[in-house]
């Protein structure tokens, strides 16, 4: 409103501080008579529910869990390659099965009608093997991986890792208070407070416990293995391109042996393992005398030793 702004407009955007788009004016003097004037919606396009606002945020959320809108959109992410990963069930087979009423929520994954899906054009025995083998495969994913495919607003890969290392099952959570929270690495006020009303809703609970009932893995069982790994109580972090390794293995092989990954350099990190084109992340490394800087072959070479 401030800016006259309208939908099709031509608009005059500026590098803010050299770095984000800022729109500084629409060009009234090149309309051609035909942009509409923006009106903001109230409600959910999708469910009509009416939208809210945090008062600290710009974004308009629809509040209804049941929305089909967010719905489809937590099955996609919860099958998504960060997440559980199951191969062959993409955006547009959630979104076909789910039109289709194969699917209608989270557990449904692991209770398909897969004699219904060979009925469908495009899959045939083999495809639905694989995605049964995919689907079958996904119920042994790491705790840190179920924890990030929940979808827990604020929740990413590292914070979901930094939860499954605190617990012996994801069901501990529910006995954790917004101040224990906050002693966890990288968990400020925001993302205490989301994972605590996560795990004190009564539909996530019952959610969790149906997908333990399914066969999911909801206990820590690498926490038992790497009790007494060779980098047990050593925090790590990776900068750089890596001679060997993706950036993924060497964080898995950390964490198999007990270490932990940290978001980023400060003083409670032990180890910065740098490849080629390291960033600011070596720079800040090296103000820190207690952070030890090596390579990648110094990290194999710690794995190695007995």
């Amino acid at each position: 409103k401030e800016k006259d702004l309208m939908i099709g407009d031509t608009v005059l955007v500026e590098r803010a501080g050299d770095v984000i788009p800022y729109i500084v004016k629409s060009l009234s003097d090149v309309r051609k008579g035909d942009e509409k004037k923006i009106h903001f919606p109230k409600n959910c396009p999708v469910c009509n529910s009416k939208l809210f606002k945090e008062e600290e945020e710009a974004v308009w959320r629809c509040l209804n869990i049941d929305c089909p809108a967010q719905v489809i959109e937590r099955i996609i992410h919860f099958v998504s390659k960060d997440a559980m990963d199951i191969r062959g069930f993409g955006e547009a087979n959630v979104r076909k099965f789910y039109e289709l009423g194969l699917l209608k929520d989270i557990p449904g994954i692991y209770k398909l009608n897969f004699n219904k899906i060979g009925e469908i054009e495009g899959f045939g025995e083999k495809s639905i093997d694989n995605l049964k083998k995919a689907i079958e495969n996904s119920k042994s994913q790491p705790l840190n991986r179920l924890i990030f495919a929940l979808g827990i607003r604020f929740v990413g890969e590292t914070t979901a890792k930094t939860l499954a290392r605190t617990v012996n099952h994801l069901l501990d959570l529910k006995n954790f208070s917004v101040e224990h929270l906050l002693n966890l690495e990288d968990v400020g006020p925001k993302v205490a407070g989301s994972i605590h009303r996560f795990f004190n809703n009564k539909e996530n609970i019952s959610l969790l416990k149906h997908l333990e009932e399914l066969g999911l893995q909801l206990k820590n069982e690498k926490k038992e293995l790497a009790k007494d790994g060779k980098l047990t109580n050593l925090t790590f972090l990776f900068t750089g391109t890596l001679p060997t390794l993706k950036r993924s293995e060497a964080e898995t092989m950390v964490e198999d042996h007990g270490g932990q990954i940290l978001s980023g350099v400060s003083a409670k990190l032990n180890y910065l393992v740098v490849g080629e084109d390291a960033g600011s992340k070596l720079e800040k490394a090296k103000k820190i005398n207690t952070v030890k800087i090596i390579s990648e072959e110094e990290f194999l070479k710690m794995l190695q030793k007995k």
